[in-house]
């Protein structure tokens, strides 16, 4: 189970406040109850003095709080990370996160393979190629629909092939993670990108694959997970990455 690295102990995260967008937070305080508190904007989030602030809403959020954030030496967990497909936005907060003495975080998110990745940049990475399979209707409200019929497609289909700043740029619900691996292997100019609508993924389910050739031997992984129920754009892995890495922080001596 999730927890059983506390051996039955309940972890030591405390969730002080929730950011919400400007009519939420009603609904927002029902669902997570009265002992967290829910605001509508950054400045009342830090009033809270977290430790460590856990991006889950948009690219736009990362551009806008971010720096912010750093500034105010408080970590920054990152989901959206399509926004570092702008490498100005990349170096302006880990340069803010150096000097502040922050800790800029970028969760795995649904993949696995990046521990083997980070290891192999250590040499020379000859080709690095990330691939993104999900439903065709998980690419509706994307640039997928106008240049393809999504409930025509009987067969797995590209619909993108590109770089990792402009599948970020153009998919920012569906592919953030193109990104990520661009940022822990070959960086943003060498790392290929296919997007895909497999119409023939069992029901519920998205999947990735991840290709790498270097110097000290090949590494070729798929995984298949869950969507999450209410948004087939992402998967369940995700959301586990991101506890994962905060328990991660917990355990950790220096934090």
């Amino acid at each position: 189970m999730l927890f059983d690295v506390f051996k039955d102990k309940k972890p030591p995260i405390d969730i002080v406040g929730v950011l919400v967008r400007e009519g939420r937070a009603k609904a927002t305080q029902k669902a997570v109850g009265r002992k967290v508190a829910v605001v509508e904007s950054l400045k009342e989030l830090l009033k809270l003095k977290p430790d460590v602030v856990v991006e889950a809403a948009s690219q736009q959020a990362v551009r806008d709080w971010g720096e912010t954030i750093l500034k105010k030496g408080i970590d920054f967990m990152v989901i959206a990370t399509g926004a570092y497909g702008d490498p100005k936005l990349w170096k302006k907060h880990c340069d803010t996160a150096a000097k502040s003495g922050a800790r800029l975080r970028l969760p795995s998110g649904a993949i696995a393979g990046l521990d083997g990745l980070l290891a192999m940049r250590l040499g020379k990475l000859e080709k690095v190629k990330y691939t993104s399979i999900k439903p065709p209707h998980a690419w509706t409200g994307t640039p997928a629909e106008t240049d393809f019929d999504l409930p025509a497609i009987k067969v797995p289909t590209v619909i993108f092939k590109g770089t990792p700043a402009d599948a970020g740029r153009l998919y920012p619900k569906n592919a953030n993670l193109a990104v990520t691996v661009a940022l822990c292997g070959a960086g943003l100019d060498r790392t290929d990108i296919e997007l895909v609508a497999d119409p023939t993924l069992a029901p519920g389910t998205n999947a990735s694959r991840l290709e790498i050739v270097s110097d000290s031997g090949t590494l070729k992984l798929e995984r298949v997970g869950l969507a999450m129920p209410d948004n087939p754009k992402t998967g369940v892995l995700t959301a586990l990455t991101m506890a994962d890495d905060l328990m991660k922080m917990v355990r950790s001596s220096d934090w």
